[in-house]
């Protein structure tokens, strides 16, 4: 991944563990992801689940939903 700053890529990975731990939820990760990420590739709202590499899966948080 590349990061605005280095600043950006701190924020950026206490923001993924606050997520894999159901701290933030997935619309807010988007955010982060969409402000520390250089090139953020996020599917709006017409898929639940995000599978860009760029951003966190569902999958591995292990909070997806069938």
């Amino acid at each position: 991944m590349k990061y605005e700053s280095d600043i950006m890529k701190a924020m950026h990975q206490e923001a993924v563990a606050m997520y894999k731990i159901g701290g933030i939820t997935e619309e807010r990760m988007q955010e982060y992801d969409e402000l520390c990420l250089k090139n953020p590739k996020i599917k709006k709202q017409s898929s639940p689940v995000n599978n860009d590499k760029n951003s966190v899966k569902l999958k591995i948080a292990g909070h997806a939903t069938a």
